[in-house]
């Protein structure tokens, strides 16, 4: 089973949000990732759903979980099921990322199952509501 989570939205690693914090507090950030799917603004929070085409990635982070992958799923499972009432929209699956330096991998990801508007397609693929701005070098 896969100890490696990919988050696209609240969770990233600039997300201001106090469990984005946690997260990094617990696990291990990889780097910078993409997955095929499209992303919707769904106010608060994005949701990720399957891509219209190969062409349509979204961007995000991986962390390693390590040995605490068990108990800090159960704590973002918690996280991603707050705000919706059962049966939740979010389901965590397994899919494949491909990491910044091209290496494929397997990883947890929420897959969001509820209702969009394509008036809400973030065209760039990229959450960036609560995030710190990117350090450049």
């Amino acid at each position: 089973m896969s100890q490696y989570l990919f988050v696209y939205g609240t969770l990233k690693r600039r997300s201001r949000h106090p469990m984005a914090r946690r997260l990094a507090a617990s696990a291990r950030f990889v780097g910078a990732a993409k997955i095929a799917g499209r992303l919707y603004n769904l106010g608060r929070f994005p949701g990720l759903q399957p891509p219209g085409t190969p062409e349509e990635l979204v961007h995000g982070d991986v962390y390693d979980l390590g040995e605490a992958g068990p108990h800090t799923l159960m704590e973002m499972d918690a996280y991603e099921n707050a705000e919706s009432p059962p049966p939740s929209p979010y389901e965590r699956k397994l899919s494949e990322v491909t990491l910044a330096n091209g290496t494929p991998l397997t990883v947890w990801v929420y897959w969001y199952h509820g209702s969009v508007s394509e008036d809400h397609f973030i065209e760039s693929g990229s959450y960036e509501e609560n995030c710190e701005p990117p350090t450049t070098i």
